[in-house]
């Protein structure tokens, strides 16, 4: 029965059957004839199926939470015996669009070399789409940047901060903006975001929705170098790690300030799937690979 579990804290993870199929890997009739097996062992029902999407009846709920019990001591327990091993197999990582870049690719690439059993899958997303693909077992680890000094992150003993970063407002030099502006001053700009899901978006806002204020989104835009152009062109301000934008600054096509209300540091946040065995090593070097790197204050 403890294939039939594992299958079960899944799909009540992801909610979809497809999902869980390409995860395992399974067929999805097998994936839904692991659901009945379960049921009929249990003599319950798992699943409201009368609706869509399905959801956890009352019993499903409580039977979840004993299934990843025994589905999690059960990986704890083949982790622990196979940790004397090589890393091997499949690590998906999800590395948001301000953490990942050429350090990050050179950081990988060192760890390929390292470990060259295991198969590296990257996801780049925003840090709370990674967040969500981590709950739903998408990936193994995720690495994001959050504003320091926010209790959120740092309560979490799930997450571990590896070190901080400058991140600073940016702008077009043609503006002339003082080297520290107030929110006041900045209140009424346009502004070059990321799309929802960003760190540094939700943090802006936020300043604005506290304030019951409606911010002026120029443009949303997925695209790094381009948010940076559009910013340097005067479509608005923007938000940009320093690390990104040192070549713009020495040339003099983009402009960085201190936003007075804004962190001037943020953390850099690593969150890990439970039970990774062996590639729990691999993610702890790369923690360690990242956390020395010089674009890394800690």
């Amino acid at each position: 029965m403890l294939e039939e579990m594992r299958t079960f804290v899944l799909l009540a993870q992801t909610g979809s059957i497809a999902r869980v199929a390409e995860r395992l890997p399974l067929t999805q009739p097998a994936v839904t004839k692991q659901i009945q097996r379960l049921e009929r062992a249990l003599d319950t029902v798992l699943f409201d199926r009368r609706v869509k999407p399905f959801r956890l009846t009352a019993e499903g709920e409580a039977v979840l939470a004993r299934c990843r019990t025994i589905v999690g001591e059960f990986e704890a327990l083949r982790g622990s015996v196979r940790s004397s091993g090589e890393p091997e197999g499949v690590l998906r990582v999800g590395v948001s669009h301000a953490v990942g870049d050429a350090r990050f690719a050179r950081v990988l690439s060192g760890l390929r070399e390292r470990y060259p059993a295991v198969s590296f899958r990257l996801s780049c997303e925003w840090g709370g789409v990674l967040r969500e693909r981590l709950q739903r077992a998408e990936l193994d680890a995720a690495l994001w940047l959050a504003p320091s000094g926010v209790a959120g992150h740092r309560s979490d003993g799930g997450i571990r901060v590896i070190g901080t970063e400058p991140v600073s407002l940016i702008a077009a030099p043609s503006r002339k903006l003082p080297a520290a502006v107030s929110m006041a001053q900045v209140r009424d700009e346009a502004w070059v975001l990321n799309p929802a899901g960003c760190e540094m978006r939700a943090w802006l806002l936020g300043r604005y929705e506290a304030d019951r204020l409606t911010p002026n989104v120029a443009a949303e835009v997925q695209s790094v170098p381009l948010q940076h152009a559009l910013v340097a062109e005067g479509f608005g301000l923007g938000f940009a790690p320093l690390r990104l934008i040192g070549a713009q600054l020495a040339e003099g096509a983009l402009s960085a300030h201190k936003l007075a209300a804004a962190p001037a540091l943020w953390d850099v946040c690593v969150q890990r799937g439970p039970s990774l065995g062996r590639l729990g090593r691999v993610v702890d070097a790369l923690e360690t690979a990242l956390s020395t790197e010089a674009a890394v204050v800690r």
